[in-house]
């Protein structure tokens, strides 16, 4: 009878790629990214400049990683850094805070940040990383003079 598949026509390679197929494509849709999970990410990228921006001329938080290149899933975290823009002319001839100088500078400012919680200062690393959650949901790691990974991060956009 046309329309449905004998036994051994169920069992036939077309057929279970075509259940492989749906089954992935229902796995995809379990884990992907939601729009308020981007709201949020969105949000707390806004407060990360927001304390940039308090630390003078020049300084940035740019995104890396699964969330900026377009990679992440539901409940992947947020990886950034915080660094001084070299290409921005400071009119202040300041020298340059150490990361580790950064990282307590930082943690100062975010005092009394009601959506922002430290969870761990990971001071004795190569690069220093804030540990953070934003919103009670959203794992954020904040590393500092952190700009390897920017490029990267396009090359897979």
């Amino acid at each position: 009878m046309r329309g449905q598949m004998s036994g051994e026509q169920a069992d036939s390679p077309l057929a279970s790629w075509a259940e492989l197929d749906k089954g992935v494509r229902r796995k995809l849709a379990q884990t992907a990214v939601l729009q308020e999970d981007i709201s949020l990410v969105k949000s707390c990228l806004f407060e990360l400049k927001q304390i940039a921006s308090y630390l003078g001329q020049g300084w940035a938080v740019r995104p890396f990683g699964s969330i900026a290149n377009g990679f992440a899933k539901r409940g992947s975290d947020l990886d950034a850094t915080l660094f001084k823009d070299h290409s921005f002319q400071a009119a202040d001839g300041d020298p340059e805070p150490s990361s580790s100088e950064l990282l307590e500078r930082v943690v100062a400012l975010l005092q009394g940040k009601a959506d922002i919680e430290i969870v761990e200062e990971v001071k004795g690393a190569r690069i220093p990383i804030l540990r953070m959650k934003y919103g009670g949901v959203l794992d954020v790691d904040l590393s500092f003079q952190n700009t390897e990974p920017l490029p990267n991060t396009q090359l897979l956009r």
